[in-house]
This record gives C-alpha cells, sequence and structure tokens, in this order.
C-alpha cells in the first residue's frame, strides 16, 4: 500500500486535475455572487429615488385589527365597573371617530371649496350651481355638529353621574380616581368644534358664496312659479338655509356646544356638582404641568405640543361655560403666558389659531383681571418673530443634520441582529426618533409662516427656500419610512408584545398584593377587576378599542397608594409607547403631511430657481413634488365640483412653473453648454472656472419622471426633444452645418446621457427641382449641367450656386415614379428618344464635315497598311496628330476645339443614357417595394373571379379586374423589367448602318483622339478641383463620355473594329515605360553626387504628371469596360422600324399621374412630331471652318 501511494510513475497530474476544479469552483462562486450583488443593487431603492406609495403594487396596513366587539371585551364578574368601563369606553371611541370624521372628511371640504372659490373669483350662476352641489355635504355637517352637541352632553352628564357627591361609587372607589382620558377625548372634540369654526369663519369666499345662494332664493321667491317651485316647499328651504347660517356659518359651533344645557333637573346635576368642578380642576392643572414642565421618559415621547396647548384652551374655555369659577386665577395667567411659546397654531390649509384671541372671546371675563401689562400678546408675537428669524437658519440647518443621521441610523441600526430585546428597544427609539422630528420640523415650518402671515411680514427668498427645505425634509423622512416599511412590519409586532409584556411585569405584582390581603372592599374589588381587564387588554392586538380600555382601567390601578411614582411614570411612558406604535402609520401620515402646499404653491417659483442656481441639488426633486401629491388629498375631498378639474388647474400652475423656471433654462443651458464646448477653438467665451463656476445641469437630466398626481414630467424627454427640435430645424436652414451638429450630438450622449436623433438629414427625395418630370421637360439642360457617375449610378451637379451640390440617385427616381405613377417611365424614355435624335443629327453633321471626314478616311488608309507594322496596336503618335490637327480648325471664344464640343456631345449622349439606367433601376426599386404586399408570385389570386363567383356587384367586379390587372403588370414588370437599352439601340441601329450613312463608318477611329481630349479635361477639372476653394469648374467624375462612347460604337457595330485598334493597351503601356524610364532617371539623378536641383525637381513634377495620365486613362478604360456590358445583347435581323417602336410599346403601362406631357401613339413614341420614321437623311455639311 505505502509502495502504490509513493508510485514513482505519479507525475503529479491528479493534483493539477484537483487544483484546476477549485480554481473553476472559486471562479463560479466569484461569478455568481457578483451577478448577485448587481441584482440587489438593481433591486435595491436609493435615497435619491423617486419614491411614490400611491403607485406601489403593495402596500403594508400595520394597524392592529380584531373583530371583538366592546361587549365581547370587558368581561369582568364586577357587573358595576363592567357598565362603567362599557360606558366610557364606548363614548371615547365616538369621540374618536367624530374627531377622526372631521379631520378626514369636513375640514378638506371646507378648506377646498373656499380655496376653489376664490380660486374662480366666484363668478355668478356659477358660483350658486357649486354651493348647491356642496348644500348635501352642508347637511350632514350640520348633522355632525349636532352629533358632536349629543356627544359632548352624554360625555358630561355621564361624568357628573359618576363623580358626585352622593353617588355611592364615588364614595366608595372613584373618589380618587381621575378619569383623565375621558377628559383627553372630550378636549379633542372641542378643539375640533374650535378648529372648525376658525375654518368656516377665515375662508371669506365660503360666507360669500353662500350669501349668493340666499340671494338666489329670494330671488326665487319673487316668482316661483317662472322656478317651478311651489311656495311651501321654498318656505321649508329658507328655513333650512336658515338653520344651517346659524349653526356653521356664523361661527358659533364650539359657543353652541360649550352653552348646552347640561343639567337634567332632578337627575344630573353638573353646574352646581362641587366633585365635577374638582375633576374639572384635577385635569387642567395636570395637563397645564406636563405642558410646562415635560422632561425625563415623557420628554422623548414623540408629538407636537402646541396642539395640546390648544387642546387645553378649548377645554378652559369649556370649563369657564359651564362652572364659570374664578377661584385660581394663576392656573389661567400661566394658560395665558404660554402664549410666549405657542404664539399661533397652524389648523389646516391656511387657517391658523391664536389662543389670546380666543380665550379673549371665550373668558372675557378672566382676560379682563389679568394685569395690563400682562396683556400684550402682539407684542409677544412680534418678538416671538424676530427671534425665530433670526434663528431660523441655524435650526433648519440642525434639523437638516438631524435627518440626515437619522435616516442614516435606519439604513444600518434598524437592521441591526444583535440581542432581540436591546434591538427591538433601538428600534422603538429610532422609530419615535423620526416622528418627532416630522413634529418638530413641521411645527417650525408652520409656525414661522403663519407668523409673517398673520403679522403681514414679507419672507424673504433665502427664508422660502429654507421653509421648503423643510417640506424636503418632511418628505424624505416619510420615504425613510416607507422604504422599510417591510423592515418595521417584521417587527411591529414583536415591539408590541415586548410594550405589552413590560406592561404585565408591572401589573402583576400588584395583583398578587392585593390577592394577598384577604380584605376586601369595594375599591380592592374594583382595583382587582381592572387589573384583571387590563391584563386581558395587553393579552391582544393593541386596537383602538383596547387601548381605551387599558386607560380607564389603569386609572383605577395607578390611584392606588402604594404605587410608587417612578412605577407610575414607567407605566405611563410605556402605555403611551405601545399607543403611539400601534397607529405608527398614521402618525407618521400626519405629521408629514404636506396637503398645505395647495395654499403655498406661489413659493414654489423661487424654489425652482434657487435648484436651477445649484443644479448640484437637484436630486431633492422629487421629494418636492411628493410633497405636491399630498395635495390630492384635500382636492380629492371636494364636493362642490368634479375634483379632477381642480386637479388639472393645480398641475398645469405647477407643471407651467417647472417648465418656466427649469425645464427651458435647463435646455437653453445645455444647448449653450453644446455649443460653447464645440467651439471653444474660436474661445468664444471665457470658461475659466476659476473666475466663473462652470454649472452642471446633468443632475437634472439624470433624474427619473417625476409623477405629478395624474401627470409624469420627464425632464431628461423634454431636453432632448429641445435639442433634437433645435438641431433638426437649424440643419434644415444650413444643411453643410449638420457635422457641428452631429458633434454636439455625440457630446450630449457622453457628458449629459441624451440619445438623440442624427441631425444628418437624408437626400432630397420630392423635391420639385430634382423631380422627374423637371429633369424630362429639361432633358437638353439637366445632361449638359449634371455629370453621371457609373459604379454609384448617381449623377452630381458639375456648378453649385450655393455652398452644396445637388445629387439625384436611384432613390430619388423611386420616390418620384410612387408620386407619378409607372407610366412616367415610358413617357421619359419617349422624351430622351427625341432629345437623342436631335443629338445624332449635330453628330452626322460632324462627321460628315469634310475636314473631319478627310482626316478620319486618311487615318482609315494608315491602319490598314500599317497594321502589322504597328503590331496591331494604333499608335498614340496618330490620335495626338488628330487631336492637333483639329484643333488647328479654329477655336471657341472659351478655347475649346471642334473635337472638345464633339467630345461633349457624345458626353451629353451618355448622360442621356445613364438617366435612362437610373430611370430603369429607379422603376425596379418602386416595383419591388410595391409588390411585396403580394404572398405569392407564382400564385396571385384572380379577385376578378372570386367576385363573379360570389354574385358581388358590377362596380366590385370591376374593381377587382383592374386590382389584377395592376398587380399583373407589376409582376410582370418585377420578373422581366425592359430592355431600354435594347430598343434604343435597335431603333437607330438600322438608320446609323445604312449605305447612306456611310460618312459615320471612320467613327471608332475617332475615338483615340476622343479618349486623349477626355482625358486632357478631366485633368483640367480635378486641378481646379484641388486648387484652394475650388469651386468653378472643378469637377471629379464624367462617366457620360464612356457610357456614350460604348453607346454609339454599338449602334455602328464597331465594337470589333475598336477593339482591333488596342488603344487602351498602346495607351497605357506608353505612360507605364514612360513613368519607368522617368523613375529610372530620377533614381540616377539623385544618386549622382553633384546632382541638379532643377533637373530633379522637373523630373518629379513630369513623373507626377505621367503618373496621373497613367491613372485618368485606367479609370476611362474600366468605366468603358463596365459601359461596354450594358450593350452585350444579340440583336433581331433588320427590321423595319414600326416592328422595333411596337416592340417597345407592351412596355407602356398606365399614363403618368399627373402628367401633362403629351405621349406618344400607338408606337409609342419611335416616330417624330413629323411623322418621319427614323433619322433624316443628313443635311448638306457645313461650310468650311477656317484655317
Amino acid at each position: 500500500m505505502a509502495d502504490y501511494e509513493f508510485d514513482p510513475f505519479d507525475d503529479g497530474s491528479s493534483r493539477r486535475v484537483g487544483e484546476r476544479q477549485v480554481q473553476k469552483m472559486q471562479q463560479f462562486a466569484s461569478e455568481y455572487g457578483t451577478q448577485l450583488r448587481e441584482i440587489g443593487e438593481a433591486l435595491d431603492s436609493t435615497l435619491s429615488e423617486v419614491w411614490d406609495p400611491i403607485s406601489d403594487p403593495i402596500g403594508l396596513d400595520l394597524t392592529p385589527y380584531e373583530q371583538c366587539g366592546l361587549i365581547e371585551l370587558v368581561r369582568t364578574d364586577n357587573k358595576l365597573l363592567n357598565k362603567l368601563m362599557l360606558v366610557f369606553s364606548s363614548l371615547c371611541l365616538e369621540c374618536k371617530k367624530l374627531v377622526a370624521r372631521a379631520r378626514d372628511h369636513f375640514i378638506p371640504v371646507l378648506l377646498i371649496a373656499g380655496h376653489d372659490l376664490k380660486e374662480s373669483k366666484l363668478r355668478e350662476g356659477n358660483t350658486q350651481v357649486q354651493m348647491g352641489e356642496l348644500l348635501p355635504t352642508l347637511t350632514d355637517f350640520s348633522n355632525f355638529v349636532t352629533r358632536c352637541d349629543n356627544v359632548v352632553l352624554n360625555v358630561v352628564r355621564q361624568l357628573a353621574s359618576l363623580y358626585h357627591p352622593e353617588q355611592k361609587m364615588y364614595k366608595s372607589s372613584f373618589k380618587g380616581v381621575h378619569m383623565g382620558t375621558v377628559f383627553d377625548h372630550l378636549a379633542e372634540l372641542l378643539t375640533v368644534l374650535a378648529i372648525l369654526d376658525e375654518v368656516v369663519i377665515q375662508n371669506p369666499a365660503l360666507s360669500q358664496a353662500w350669501a349668493m345662494y340666499k340671494r338666489m332664493t329670494k330671488n326665487i321667491r319673487r316668482d316661483p312659479d317662472r322656478y317651478l317651485v311651489e311656495e311651501e316647499e321654498l318656505g321649508q328651504f329658507e328655513k333650512l338655509l336658515l338653520s344651517l347660517e346659524g349653526q356653521l356659518f356664523d361661527g358659533l359651533i364650539y359657543q353652541n356646544c360649550v352653552e348646552q344645557m347640561f343639567d337634567f333637573p332632578g337627575v344630573v346635576e353638573v353646574t352646581t356638582n362641587p366633585a365635577l368642578l374638582q375633576e374639572f380642576n384635577i385635569y387642567l392643572k395636570a395637563t397645564v404641568s406636563r405642558l410646562t414642565t415635560q422632561s425625563g421618559a415623557d420628554a422623548s415621547l414623540p408629538g407636537y405640543r402646541g396642539h395640546k396647548y390648544m387642546r387645553i384652551c378649548a377645554f378652559y374655555g369649556f370649563y369657564w361655560a359651564i362652572f364659570k369659577d374664578p377661584q385660581d386665577p394663576k392656573l389661567f395667567q400661566v394658560l395665558w403666558e404660554l402664549n410666549r411659546v405657542y404664539p399661533i397654531m397652524h389648523l389646516a390649509g391656511k387657517a391658523a389659531w391664536i389662543s389670546t384671541e380666543f380665550l379673549k372671546k371665550k373668558v372675557p371675563y378672566m382676560v379682563k383681571s389679568m394685569p395690563p401689562q400682562k396683556v400684550k400678546p402682539a407684542e409677544w408675537r412680534d418678538e416671538y418673530r424676530k427671534n425665530l428669524a433670526r434663528t431660523f437658519s441655524e435650526s433648519v440647518s440642525k434639523y437638516s443634520q438631524d435627518v440626515a443621521v437619522w435616516m442614516v441610523r435606519m439604513e444600518s441600526d434598524l437592521a441591526s441582529r444583535a440581542d432581540l430585546r436591546k434591538t427591538l428597544d433601538a428600534r422603538i427609539s429610532l422609530l419615535f426618533c423620526g416622528l418627532g422630528l416630522a413634529n418638530e420640523i413641521s411645527a417650525l415650518f408652520h409656525t414661522f409662516k403663519s407668523l409673517h402671515v398673520t403679522m403681514r411680514s414679507p419672507i424673504s427668498e433665502a427664508n422660502i427656500c429654507k421653509l421648503l427645505l423643510l417640506v424636503e425634509l418632511l418628505k424624505s423622512i416619510e420615504a425613510t419610512y416607507h422604504r422599510r416599511s417591510v423592515l418595521i412590519g417584521e417587527t411591529a409586532g414583536l415591539m408590541m408584545q415586548q410594550l405589552s409584556f413590560a406592561l404585565q411585569s408591572t401589573l402583576l405584582p400588584l395583583r398578587v398584593a392585593l390577592q394577598s390581603n384577604k380584605k376586601y372592599s369595594d375599591a380592592k374589588l374594583d382595583t382587582l377587576a381592572s387589573i384583571h381587564l387590563s391584563l386581558q387588554m395587553l393579552n391582544g392586538p393593541s386596537t383602538p378599542a383596547r387601548q381605551v380600555l387599558l386607560d380607564l382601567c389603569l386609572h383605577r390601578v395607578l390611584a392606588l397608594s402604594a404605587i410608587k411614582d417612578t412605577t407610575l411614570a414607567q407605566v405611563r411612558y410605556y402605555k403611551k409607547q405601545l399607543e403611539i406604535l400601534s397607529r405608527l402609520q398614521g402618525e407618521i401620515r400626519d405629521a408629514c403631511d404636506t396637503s398645505f402646499m395647495l395654499w403655498n404653491v406661489a413659493m414654489l417659483p423661487v424654489y425652482l430657481q434657487h435648484l436651477f442656481q445649484h443644479p448640484q441639488q437637484a436630486p431633492k426633486l422629487p421629494y418636492m413634488f411628493a410633497a405636491l401629491n399630498d395635495c390630492a388629498r384635500v382636492i380629492d375631498e371636494a364636493r362642490h365640483t368634479d375634483p379632477s378639474k381642480i386637479r388639472d388647474r393645480f398641475c398645469k400652475k405647477v407643471i407651467a412653473s417647472l417648465r418656466q423656471e427649469i425645464i427651458a433654462r435647463v435646455c437653453d443651458s445645455i444647448e449653450i453648454d453644446l455649443r460653447l464646448h464645440i467651439h471653444s477653438h474660436l474661445k468664444v467665451s471665457d470658461r475659466n472656472p476659476f473666475k466663473k463656476p462652470v454649472q452642471n445641469f446633468a443632475p437634472f437630466v439624470m433624474l427619473k419622471p417625476i409623477r405629478l398626481m395624474d401627470h409624469n414630467i420627464d425632464i431628461r424627454m423634454h431636453v432632448s426633444h429641445h435639442l433634437d427640435t433645435s438641431f433638426y430645424n437649424l440643419t434644415t436652414v444650413a444643411q453643410y452645418n449638420w457635422k457641428t451638429y452631429e458633434e454636439m450630438r455625440n457630446l450630449a450622449k457622453e457628458k449629459y446621457g441624451l440619445d438623440l436623433i442624427q441631425p444628418h438629414l437624408p437626400g432630397q427625395t420630392l423635391e420639385q427641382g430634382l423631380d422627374i418630370l423637371m429633369i424630362m421637360r429639361n432633358i437638353h439642360v439637366f445632361v449638359n449641367r449634371y455629370s453621371y457617375n457609373l459604379n454609384n449610378e448617381i449623377f452630381v451637379e458639375k456648378e453649385a450656386e450655393g455652398k452644396f451640390l445637388k445629387t439625384i440617385n436611384v432613390q430619388h427616381i423611386a420616390n418620384s415614379i410612387r408620386t407619378h405613377g409607372t407610366g412616367i417611365m415610358n413617357t421619359t424614355v419617349n422624351f430622351t428618344y427625341q432629345f437623342l435624335r436631335r443629338k445624332f443629327v449635330i453628330f452626322s453633321q460632324f462627321l460628315y464635315d469634310e475636314h473631319i471626314k478627310g482626316k478620319l478616311y486618311k487615318e482609315a488608309r494608315y491602319w490598314k497598311a500599317n497594321r502589322e507594322k504597328d503590331d496591331n496596336q494604333y499608335p498614340y503618335e496618330r490620335a495626338d496628330r488628330l487631336v492637333k490637327d483639329i484643333r488647328r480648325l479654329g477655336t471657341t471664344a472659351q478655347g475649346q476645339s471642334y473635337l472638345d464640343q464633339f467630345r461633349k456631345l457624345v458626353t451629353e449622349i451618355g448622360n442621356a443614357m445613364g438617366y435612362i439606367r437610373m430611370v430603369r433601376s429607379g422603376g425596379l426599386s418602386f416595383t419591388s417595394n410595391a409588390i411585396k404586399f403580394v404572398p405569392d408570385l407564382s400564385d396571385i389570386v384572380q379577385f376578378g373571379e372570386l367576385c363573379e363567383k360570389e354574385g358581388l356587384s358590377a362596380e366590385t367586379i370591376a374593381a377587382a379586374k383592374n386590382l389584377d390587372h395592376c398587380v399583373e403588370n407589376m409582376s410582370k414588370n418585377f420578373a422581366e423589367g425592359t430592355q431600354y437599352f435594347r430598343m434604343l439601340v435597335n431603333v437607330f441601329a438600322t438608320e446609323f448602318r445604312n449605305e447612306s450613312n456611310s460618312h459615320l463608318q471612320q467613327f471608332f477611329l475617332i475615338v483615340p483622339a476622343l479618349t486623349l481630349s477626355y482625358v486632357d479635361h478631366m485633368m483640367n477639372l480635378k486641378d481646379k478641383l484641388a486648387k484652394k476653394g475650388g469651386k468653378a469648374g472643378g469637377h471629379f467624375t464624367d462617366d457620360g463620355f464612356a457610357v456614350g462612347i460604348a453607346y454609339i460604337l454599338k449602334l455602328l457595330d464597331q465594337e470589333v473594329q475598336f477593339k482591333g485598334l488596342h488603344w487602351f493597351e498602346r495607351v497605357l503601356h506608353k505612360y507605364r515605360t514612360e513613368i519607368a524610364a522617368s523613375s529610372k532617371e530620377q533614381k540616377n539623378q539623385s544618386t549622382e553626387q553633384e546632382r541638379d536641383e532643377d533637373v530633379l525637381a522637373s523630373l518629379n513634377l513630369t513623373l507626377l504628371k505621367k503618373s496621373k495620365y497613367l491613372r485618368e486613362f485606367e479609370l476611362l478604360h474600366y468605366s468603358f469596360s463596365g459601359a461596354s456590358v450594358f450593350f452585350k445583347f444579340s440583336e433581331p435581323k433588320q427590321e423595319p422600324i414600326e416592328a422595333d417602336a411596337a416592340a417597345a410599346a407592351p412596355v407602356a403601362a398606365a399614363p403618368a399621374q399627373g402628367d401633362n406631357v403629351p405621349v406618344a401613339q400607338a408606337d409609342y413614341g419611335y416616330v417624330d412630331q413629323g411623322g418621319e420614321q427614323g433619322m433624316p437623311p443628313p443635311p448638306p455639311p457645313p461650310p468650311p471652318p477656317p484655317p
């Protein structure tokens, strides 16, 4: 075994295989981890991401819920205590429901109605209609106020029944028990009634609209028959309006409630009840004391104490209305001086509440009893405003830092997995910390803004930006809670269980102590029953009913004298934590509610201007729009009109501000920035960042689409659209600048991540100046002004009037055919035939001239005699001599010889043939695009036959046959096409080869001289083009000459004879030989010790010139060879011209659409207008040119 383990033949291959597998596993684990991390980063939200809980597909509701009623919950052996708990818990829950109904429905309805009526400027007629729509809600509002009055009356009478000196239960058990929970709910309901009064009073537009509505009813009373109304019904309606006005619009909702007749003679005594008076005093002193000396554990609990102060003031007004007890002026003095700390409270919308004004109206006697030096609330408010203005910036900065730290802790500490108890305590502390910050920030915003509005003090733009920064902080806090809602939901139940356990741990020893003492009394039995019921409430979900019952029971339990103060404070602290945690989501929503922005939207332009000046703060913009989205909560409660109309007006106003202050300016700034970058070499602007900071607007473009109610705002899309529109419009004005805008487009992609459309505009397609119809009518001008490129099949303008040359390609022709119809193709061939006839007359006259004809006959005799001597290659010297001989015959004013003019004639003929080729290609392109909708060309359905089988109408059958004809025509043209070159060869070939035109038989001998003229011409054109700013006369292609030569040689059947000259082989060999000799001489001259620089320069120029000539002859040879391919087809036997024309007739399709050019008759145009067939005999030769 040992020998096997140390086998000498083991070369380590097994170990290497194992290592390789380990490496693969490590690589797989690394790649898989990277993929998981990328997926996590993609799914995880960031702090700056657009957050919208409304559009989230799934939401968590953490509110505790159970289906047990109060009767099922209150189950103890103490029947009297059960009855007491049921009565007061039912009343507390009713107060809670009424408060929620008022805050969630009636207050928003009144606020939005007053705001919208003010915005619409109370137009006559429209206002009455809106108030009519609001009337059912006002009726519900009246019923709600009546219900509140009844509940308040019931609560007070129940308290008076319990707290009465003659009440047995009071004397035996509840004399030292203070039902603070009942007083809290009563005070909260009274506060809501006071808020409703302020909302109605501070909405003057609502009162004015109500007055207009009443005036309308008076007009109806003058003529009820006109409005189809019975007088009795109208009288009842007026009484309803009067009752609504007296109850709702006179600002007496609170006053009417507190001035009710609470005494029930012989049954319940309220105003003369000393025990009840004592309880009221105890509650007021306790709440004022907690408000003024809040410290320790209570100070760490979230909540805005300004609202508690308003609740105390509302309850004190109620206390004074019932008892009118001035025995404790110190209590009122403390309450009055708290106005220094809470000078003004925001209620809802734009409504604000000032405690001193409220106390002056409700308790005027106590205000008058105050020392004069202390009755200065206006001075207190002004002093508070000044102090707040001095410390406002510091406070905003402090809250910004606190919120940032809290958000970081929420992202890190909330996910801690340490000891469960410590973890839960830390999470409770974190949750309450954020809620406390939200309450403080909201209070700071409303206090600062309300003080300035109330005292008519202007707010600077800097402070407006800081105010809206507070709004952003509120939404960032709410966003953090929402982002961590899953983790909060996972542990919310555990946190409430932990608090319940802490309370149970405190109550169980008390129950054990009481049970150990066998001396039972009524108070002791009530206490034991209360502890038992408290433990039952802690064993279930922390619903509002259980919370109220727990509070009521604890009032009885904590009244024991044996309980220590520390235990008492601890129980209250845990109980308050449990209460807040059970309705955490509602507390967060209320604390971070920014629906007040509906009344503060005028601040938005200033904020947007500040944001534009500081683009790095652009990621805060989604938070501001999240705040604006909260306005929908108020708008959707509108009952006087359709809420969607108010939403649309609000969104239009906000979006208009955003476009004006941000989007438009960002678009312009980015465009300017791109231009300055592209043109930086011109130094058009000082771009030194040390002198002038450079703003980067990329953060605006990087923002995700922002949602505003029903609208999505994509800044990136707006910027892209602006740049695309600007680049396109400017490119259409100056198309030669498209490269500049292409560079700007690339820079926008690189710097801002914008995907823009390419600014380069395609070639013109249907411009009238380049349309096939215009070319056809002016074919003689076209072939003269444009040059043909054989390889690209394109015509290029020779000389341009502007900065660019016009071009025509196959696509242009196809587009024109699509516009005019396929019949335009045959009409074009007809016009081209007429043009060629005229040009061939001139062609014949030139060759018929005695001077030209004589020289060509001379060349023919020389070639016939010396062909073998010259090795079957036409001498270059003979062609050059012919060029010079013809030039001696005379030149034009432009210095052109008769040979040059003849070359131009041949080029124009070739251009015409190139145009015919392009028309055919364009027709095939159009036909292929049109025929692609036919499913199968091999099996085309005959719609005419199908319609006849179905027995359809004659019109339908005719239309179907017309369709069959069109499809058949297109398929035929697509399959075969039309050989226009063959037609144009056949129609002229017979006459060209006729014995009467024998003077044309020597044409092939002038072709070498024509090629020399052509090469010189092209060298001249390219030299002009190479010169600086070479516009006049410069050009780079003219393949019409090669096509013309090939076409004419085919007509004259001289292709073989021209090939027998071997001209291109001769001239190419000549230049290659001379180039080799010049190169050798140049090399020898360069190696000589005493070289002549002038001779060397001359040799270089000679070599360069000969190389250019060689290249031009090679290009001409290639072009000629390619053009000759077009005419490689067999010719039919000679037939009358009518037969050739008849062969062309099937090509004719539908006449050209919109074409008013006359088209030829049955033989389709191969007969001229005079009716003569073929070419006319050549005219008499022109007089000889001057020597």
